[in-house]
């Protein structure tokens, strides 16, 4: 028998001495332009709490979809990224269509149906129908995917599509962390399009956990050699035994506050990094006063800690993060070479961190 011979070397770098890096070179968002206050959204009984109690939270107002879908916003969000950035869509080689809510990761569009209107009384116009929060008519329905149609509507000829769900409010973290995984393995992918959108039903109550909801998406390209916002480090916790987050409230918040802290100084660790060198943090948008909380146990003072979004836009699902670290930027307030630390939070549950150098 013949010796096999040697398989040939491949002409590909090993990932791991592989000089280059990605990091998030462009960001772009579409928030609704119909907004509400929170008084507004009381008066219209789209809250379980009181006003009042949200307004002590840091909340103020909220943006409002009427009939955009998230499809709608999605792509709104991604032609805002290619308008101001200079960006060949035949260079994205992949696009991650990443949603908290299940039904963002179809084709159904959240508004009243013939059932819910046909069920609302007579001049009960401050209370909108209570439409499902998700109904397909067809199985054909179960296999329709926003992710398709945002590639193809975006004419993206070179770019495969994958959905990302099931991580709340964190899926936009597993997109960009999927996205620099990919691009550090595949020589050939230098760019990836991360995707956010959500619309929360309409006729629902806004407030989830002292937390108000708006509609709204977000875009971010990820690219090989990046010139800002590398990515250094990222984690992500799951406590799946606390699934159930309709009947598990105050063991979510008992299990919020510890397993946040332990991941951020996990995070920083791994980047080699402490508290003391990241300029700002850079938070998904939920209760101010959960953000005095854990600045307070993470040792970051409040200055560092970017807010005033949570008063401006509210809680917009999984886009926060990515809306808030463009705000920042767009006020001055970073400075090349800076280390920021992107944090999120996501039913499921998901603790969500990363560590950009902008």
């Amino acid at each position: 028998m013949s010796k096999r011979q040697p398989l040939t070397e491949s002409p590909l770098q090993p990932a791991r001495t592989r000089s280059y890096h990605a990091g998030i070179e462009a960001i772009a968002e579409y928030l609704p332009p119909r907004m509400a206050t929170l008084r507004e959204l009381d008066t219209a009984g789209l809250l379980a709490g009181s006003a009042e109690t949200l307004a002590s939270f840091g909340f103020r107002t909220v943006h409002l979809a009427g009939e955009e879908s998230n499809l709608d916003m999605a792509v709104a969000a991604v032609e805002k990224l290619f308008a101001e950035n200079d960006i060949d869509r035949g260079e994205i080689g992949l696009v991650l269509y990443a949603t908290a809510l299940s039904s963002s990761s179809t084709m159904w569009n959240a508004e009243p149906t013939r059932r819910a209107k046909r069920d609302q009384q007579p001049n009960d116009s401050n209370h909108p129908a209570r439409e499902p929060v998700l109904e397909l008519d067809e199985v054909a329905d179960l296999f329709r995917y926003p992710a398709s149609q945002l590639q193809s509507e975006l004419d993206l000829p070179n770019a495969s599509v994958i959905g990302i769900n099931q991580l709340g409010c964190a899926s936009i973290f597993a997109a960009l962390r999927i996205a620099r995984a990919m691009i550090l393995a595949e020589e050939d992918l230098k760019s990836v399009l991360c995707v956010s959108a959500d619309k929360f039903p309409p006729s629902r109550q806004r407030d989830l956990i002292y937390n108000v909801v708006s509609d709204g998406a977000c875009a971010a390209l990820v690219q090989r050699g990046a010139e800002r916002n590398r990515i250094v480090e990222c984690t992500h916790v799951t406590k799946g035994a606390l699934w159930d987050a309709g009947s598990l409230e105050n063991e979510i918040l008992a299990a919020y506050f510890p397993t946040a802290r332990t991941l951020i100084e996990r995070t920083l660790e791994k980047a080699g990094l402490t508290i003391d060198d990241i300029a700002l943090v850079i938070p998904h948008n939920v209760s101010l006063r959960s953000w005095e909380i854990l600045g307070r146990l993470i040792g970051c003072p409040p200055e560092r800690i970017y807010t005033e979004n949570i008063s401006r836009v509210g809680h917009t699902v999984a886009s926060d993060t990515l809306l808030n670290l463009r705000r920042a930027e767009e006020s001055g307030l970073i400075a090349r070479g800076d280390f920021l630390l992107l944090f999120t939070f996501g039913y499921g549950l998901n603790w969500a961190c990363m560590v950009v150098e902008h």
